[in-house]
Protein backbone atom coordinates (compact mmCIF):
# COMPACT_ATOMS: atom_id res chain seq x y z
CA UNK A 1 0.00 0.00 0.00
CA UNK A 2 1.34 3.32 -0.99
CA UNK A 3 0.45 6.50 0.88
CA UNK A 4 1.28 9.87 -0.63
CA UNK A 5 2.44 12.52 1.72
CA UNK A 6 2.00 16.13 0.64
CA UNK A 7 5.03 18.36 0.64
CA UNK A 8 5.30 20.50 3.80
CA UNK A 9 4.24 23.78 2.11
CA UNK A 10 0.94 22.37 0.87
CA UNK A 11 0.20 20.78 4.23
CA UNK A 12 0.84 24.10 6.01
CA UNK A 13 -1.51 25.93 3.61
CA UNK A 14 -4.21 23.33 4.18
CA UNK A 15 -3.74 23.62 7.93
CA UNK A 16 -4.02 27.47 7.84
CA UNK A 17 -7.09 27.30 5.60
CA UNK A 18 -8.75 25.05 8.11
CA UNK A 19 -8.19 27.48 10.96
CA UNK A 20 -9.98 30.32 9.09
CA UNK A 21 -13.27 28.49 9.22
CA UNK A 22 -13.08 27.22 12.77
CA UNK A 23 -15.01 28.81 15.63
CA UNK A 24 -18.72 29.53 16.18
CA UNK A 25 -21.08 31.06 13.61
CA UNK A 26 -21.41 34.23 15.69
CA UNK A 27 -17.67 34.73 15.66
CA UNK A 28 -17.51 34.43 11.89
CA UNK A 29 -20.31 36.96 11.25
CA UNK A 30 -19.39 40.67 11.18
CA UNK A 31 -21.72 43.67 10.74
CA UNK A 32 -21.31 47.29 9.79
CA UNK A 33 -23.67 50.23 9.68
CA UNK A 34 -24.29 53.16 7.38
CA UNK A 35 -25.93 56.27 8.79
CA UNK A 36 -28.18 57.98 6.29
CA UNK A 37 -28.52 61.70 6.88
CA UNK A 38 -30.16 64.25 4.62
CA UNK A 39 -31.25 67.83 4.94
CA UNK A 40 -33.90 70.03 3.42
CA UNK A 41 -32.87 73.65 3.34
CA UNK A 42 -35.23 76.40 4.40
CA UNK A 43 -37.08 77.69 1.38
CA UNK A 44 -39.27 80.68 2.09
CA UNK A 45 -40.18 83.15 -0.59
CA UNK A 46 -42.62 85.90 -1.40
CA UNK A 47 -43.54 87.34 -4.78
CA UNK A 48 -45.38 90.66 -4.61
CA UNK A 49 -47.36 91.62 -7.69
CA UNK A 50 -48.93 95.10 -7.86
CA UNK A 51 -52.36 95.51 -9.43
CA UNK A 52 -52.92 98.03 -12.20
CA UNK A 53 -55.08 100.06 -9.78
CA UNK A 54 -52.02 100.74 -7.57
CA UNK A 55 -50.70 103.19 -10.17
CA UNK A 56 -54.07 104.85 -10.83
CA UNK A 57 -55.66 105.73 -7.47
CA UNK A 58 -58.63 108.07 -7.49
CA UNK A 59 -57.88 110.56 -4.71
CA UNK A 60 -61.13 112.51 -5.11
CA UNK A 61 -63.88 112.60 -2.47
CA UNK A 62 -65.26 109.37 -1.10
CA UNK A 63 -64.23 106.39 0.93
CA UNK A 64 -62.03 104.04 -1.02
CA UNK A 65 -60.87 100.45 -0.55
CA UNK A 66 -58.62 99.53 -3.46
CA UNK A 67 -56.76 96.25 -4.01
CA UNK A 68 -53.20 97.30 -4.80
CA UNK A 69 -51.55 93.89 -5.11
CA UNK A 70 -51.08 90.31 -4.01
CA UNK A 71 -48.33 88.51 -2.11
CA UNK A 72 -47.73 84.89 -3.18
CA UNK A 73 -46.07 82.97 -0.33
CA UNK A 74 -44.17 79.70 0.02
CA UNK A 75 -42.40 78.62 3.20
CA UNK A 76 -41.36 75.15 4.37
CA UNK A 77 -40.28 76.35 7.83
CA UNK A 78 -42.79 74.70 10.16
CA UNK A 79 -42.39 77.34 12.91
CA UNK A 80 -43.88 79.87 10.50
CA UNK A 81 -43.36 83.46 9.45
CA UNK A 82 -44.89 86.91 9.41
CA UNK A 83 -45.56 89.34 6.58
CA UNK A 84 -44.53 92.91 7.39
CA UNK A 85 -45.66 95.97 5.47
CA UNK A 86 -43.70 99.23 5.48
CA UNK A 87 -44.43 102.60 3.90
CA UNK A 88 -41.64 104.77 2.53
CA UNK A 89 -43.47 107.92 3.68
CA UNK A 90 -44.68 106.59 7.04
CA UNK A 91 -42.25 108.41 9.31
CA UNK A 92 -42.18 111.71 7.39
CA UNK A 93 -44.16 114.36 9.29
CA UNK A 94 -47.09 112.88 11.19
CA UNK A 95 -46.54 109.12 11.62
CA UNK A 96 -48.63 106.90 9.39
CA UNK A 97 -48.78 105.86 5.76
CA UNK A 98 -49.44 108.73 3.38
CA UNK A 99 -49.36 109.62 -0.25
CA UNK A 100 -47.12 112.64 -0.62
CA UNK A 101 -47.21 115.19 -3.42
CA UNK A 102 -44.51 117.59 -4.59
CA UNK A 103 -46.41 120.60 -3.20
CA UNK A 104 -45.20 121.20 0.36
CA UNK A 105 -47.57 119.91 3.03
CA UNK A 106 -49.92 118.11 0.61
CA UNK A 107 -50.52 114.54 1.75
CA UNK A 108 -53.31 111.99 1.87
CA UNK A 109 -53.28 109.49 4.72
CA UNK A 110 -54.28 105.85 4.21
CA UNK A 111 -54.11 102.48 5.94
CA UNK A 112 -53.22 99.03 4.64
CA UNK A 113 -55.37 95.89 4.83
CA UNK A 114 -54.37 92.26 4.29
CA UNK A 115 -56.89 89.54 3.33
CA UNK A 116 -55.26 86.17 4.11
CA UNK A 117 -55.99 82.46 3.98
CA UNK A 118 -56.60 81.18 7.55
CA UNK A 119 -53.78 78.59 7.33
CA UNK A 120 -51.49 78.39 10.35
CA UNK A 121 -53.77 80.50 12.49
CA UNK A 122 -53.58 83.52 10.20
CA UNK A 123 -56.17 86.19 10.81
CA UNK A 124 -58.20 86.36 7.58
CA UNK A 125 -58.60 90.15 7.60
CA UNK A 126 -56.04 92.51 9.12
CA UNK A 127 -56.97 96.20 8.87
CA UNK A 128 -55.58 99.52 10.05
CA UNK A 129 -51.93 98.74 9.25
CA UNK A 130 -49.70 101.85 9.18
CA UNK A 131 -52.70 104.06 9.97
CA UNK A 132 -50.95 105.95 12.78
CA UNK A 133 -47.65 104.14 13.48
CA UNK A 134 -44.69 102.97 11.43
CA UNK A 135 -43.41 100.14 13.65
CA UNK A 136 -44.54 97.54 16.14
CA UNK A 137 -46.41 94.30 15.50
CA UNK A 138 -49.88 95.88 15.50
CA UNK A 139 -48.74 98.47 12.98
CA UNK A 140 -46.85 96.32 10.47
CA UNK A 141 -47.77 92.60 10.65
CA UNK A 142 -50.24 91.76 7.92
CA UNK A 143 -50.04 87.98 8.32
CA UNK A 144 -48.83 85.71 11.10
CA UNK A 145 -48.41 82.00 10.29
CA UNK A 146 -47.52 79.48 13.04
CA UNK A 147 -46.85 75.70 12.97
CA UNK A 148 -47.65 75.33 9.30
CA UNK A 149 -45.81 74.95 6.01
CA UNK A 150 -47.26 77.19 3.29
CA UNK A 151 -47.38 76.42 -0.40
CA UNK A 152 -48.67 78.87 -3.02
CA UNK A 153 -50.93 80.92 -0.77
CA UNK A 154 -52.00 84.45 -1.66
CA UNK A 155 -52.62 87.43 0.59
CA UNK A 156 -54.53 90.28 -1.06
CA UNK A 157 -53.34 93.78 -0.15
CA UNK A 158 -55.69 96.79 -0.04
CA UNK A 159 -55.35 100.47 0.80
CA UNK A 160 -58.18 102.27 2.55
CA UNK A 161 -58.52 106.05 2.45
CA UNK A 162 -60.92 108.95 2.24
CA UNK A 163 -60.34 111.02 -0.88
CA UNK A 164 -59.93 114.78 -0.69
CA UNK A 165 -60.74 116.92 -3.74
CA UNK A 166 -59.25 119.87 -1.82
CA UNK A 167 -55.71 118.59 -2.42
CA UNK A 168 -53.47 120.57 -4.76
CA UNK A 169 -53.33 119.37 -8.34
CA UNK A 170 -50.32 117.03 -8.27
CA UNK A 171 -49.17 113.42 -8.36
CA UNK A 172 -49.10 111.74 -4.95
CA UNK A 173 -46.89 108.72 -4.28
CA UNK A 174 -45.72 106.25 -1.69
CA UNK A 175 -43.98 102.86 -1.85
CA UNK A 176 -45.13 99.86 0.16
CA UNK A 177 -42.62 97.12 0.92
CA UNK A 178 -43.87 93.65 1.90
CA UNK A 179 -41.33 91.43 3.68
CA UNK A 180 -41.56 87.77 4.75
CA UNK A 181 -39.81 87.28 8.12
CA UNK A 182 -39.31 83.70 9.34
CA UNK A 183 -39.76 82.81 13.01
Amino acid sequence: MHIAIAPPRIALAALLAGTVFTGTAAEAQQTGTISLIGTVSQQCSIIVTPSSQAANLDLSNGNWRIEVGIALQNCNKKTGYTLHVLSQNCAAGVAGAKLVGTVAGETLRYSVEFNNPPTGGSQTVVTGLLATACSGAAAVIGRDVTNQKIRDEISRIFVNYTGDSGLASDSYTDTLTITLVTK
